[in-house]
């Protein structure tokens, strides 16, 4: 039988492929440490030149020649750049970078080929597959947890909490998860057939891969529809237009919209999910360019909003860009209509536009600042909640699986300590601290976790340990979503008037 592997499931905080790039940036701070001094006569020099404006000063000579002495000195005499390949181009690529990163304005940046390519597939939001999301239960079982919009396994009649029973007659308890994944995305346009058990049944369907948006996942219940949007990408606005459309064909006039974790995306396709909620005329939002110019983002599309008599919009501390200017949309126009769940939203009231190379990479760089309809300001603020509910602290930590070998004994201080007792808290167990030391007390909860999962019983934290408690905390967190998810809750009691 294969090693059974847990997906580990919205226990991670989301990070912006901006965030992901800066970090990547500032690893690579001994070339641009190098290169600093030549950060803005290089821009200087060549804005000059597309400009034809002519740098006559003394003072302008002074830094040109100093630009290039100290450039000349560092690709033909520094010592450690005999180590360096393609040197030249590394000086000159390091030095681009650092000039693009700010203090005041962590959301520009040059980009590599590799972090453009990331970036743009991230605004893409598809891949190739059925369209479902799974998870291992305790008992070793594959459920199905979520099915996006307008996805294969949607047409085939795949159902949120079916057990996956075999693909392909292979049968699941065969496989690890990375199996199944493979064999419902190995190729597109080839039929897989998928049996799922369902109220004591075995159903046989039918399933082709194919392009998936992975935006949107929507579902009804007694007395309300569930909308989750996790980016505004391409396709985000038709799925959207999709699942609103089911739900109110449902008879349902109540909706729950997950905007949580939603890092952003185009805001252009917020514009186009605006028109689903508010009548033509609207303003969305306002934009201001560095002069000081105001425009207006307003609705000029003719199109019948669907009618939600309450909209209860759950976010969180991630939600951020697109997700605040819908947001905060949908608050200021649509008034007691909509009612505000959750966490203070991110506040990143910033617009960029991305500037590609030839050679693949780019410059993205904010443009503008943008504000609700009403003109208030949320970059650095955010959106505050009209009821203030988190989550678990374990549901914004991530465990780090070292691939080297690691070793923490009580008493010590060490980065893994924190998500050990934070997992170790959320799982029942008495660790008492939730920083980076590791107490006595939570080294006696681990070992009875340990003792538990049937590990090797010493109150030490080493890559097996960590593993053993990232798994048990996905599988918590699954089994008991209805009851650990307090946001959605709290939601729900509101749509129910409770």
């Amino acid at each position: 039988m294969a090693e059974k592997r847990t997906v580990i499931y919205k226990l991670e905080r989301h990070k912006w492929p901006d965030e992901i790039a800066a970090e990547k940036q500032k690893r690579r701070k001994k070339l641009a440490i190098v290169c600093s001094c030549l950060l803005f006569f290089v821009a200087g020099f060549f804005v000059a030149r597309s400009t034809g404006t002519t740098m006559a000063s003394s003072e302008t000579s002074m830094q040109m020649e100093k630009l290039e002495t100290v450039y000349s000195l560092m690709n033909e005499q520094w010592y450690f750049g005999k180590d360096i390949d393609d040197l030249s181009t590394q000086l000159l690529e390091a030095a681009i970078a650092a000039m693009a990163q700010s203090d005041v304005d962590a959301h520009t940046s040059y980009m590599s080929l590799e972090d453009a390519q990331s970036f743009s597939t991230s605004l893409e939001g598809t891949f190739i597959g059925v369209g479902l999301q799974f998870y291992q239960n305790s008992e070793g079982a594959y459920i199905v947890a979520d099915i996006f919009e307008n996805s294969p396994a949607q047409d085939a009649g795949i159902q949120r909490g079916d057990r996956l029973v075999s693909v392909n007659g292979t049968a699941c308890a065969d496989l690890s998860s990375d199996e199944i994944k493979s064999l419902l995305t190995k190729e597109e346009g080839k039929a897989v057939t998928l049996v799922v058990e369902r109220d004591g049944q075995t159903l046989s369907l039918q399933v082709t891969p194919a392009v998936v948006d992975s935006s949107v996942i929507a579902y009804v219940e007694d007395g309300y529809g569930y909308v989750r949007l996790s980016s505004f990408s391409e396709n985000s606005a038709a799925d959207m237009e999709s699942a609103l459309k089911r739900i109110s064909d449902a008879g349902e006039n109540k909706l729950i919209f997950d905007l949580r974790d939603n890092g952003g995306g185009y805001l252009s396709a917020a514009l186009d999910i605006a028109k689903y909620f508010l009548p033509k005329g609207t303003v969305v939002f306002q934009s201001e360019d560095r002069n000081g110019n105001r425009s207006e983002y307003v609705l000029e599309e003719d199109y019948e909003p669907f009618a939600f008599d309450q909209i209860v919009i759950l976010m969180n501390e991630n939600t951020a860009s697109a997700s605040e200017a819908l947001i905060s949309a949908l608050d200021d126009n649509l008034g007691d209509q909509v009612v505000l769940v959750g966490n203070t939203t991110y506040g990143k009231g910033t617009m960029q536009t991305s500037v590609p190379f030839s050679d693949g990479t780019s410059l993205k760089y904010t443009t503008a600042q943008w504000f609700s309809s009403k003109g208030t300001v949320i970059n650095g603020v955010g959106i505050t909640p009209d009821v203030e509910v988190s989550l678990d602290e374990a549901q914004s930590t991530s465990m780090m699986i070292y691939k080297d070998d690691i070793r923490v004994e009580e008493d010590t201080v060490a980065d893994i300590a924190r998500p050990v007792q934070i997992y170790l808290r959320f799982l029942g167990y008495d660790a008492d601290r939730s920083d980076e030391y590791f107490s006595a007390q939570s080294a006696e909860a681990l070992r009875q976790f340990e003792s538990d999962h049937g590990l090797t019983v010493d109150g030490v934290i080493d890559n097996e340990t960590a593993q053993a408690l990232a798994d048990a905390a996905a599988v918590y967190w699954n089994e008991n979503k209805e009851q650990l998810d307090t946001q959605m809750r709290e939601a729900v009691d509101i749509i129910y008037g409770r």
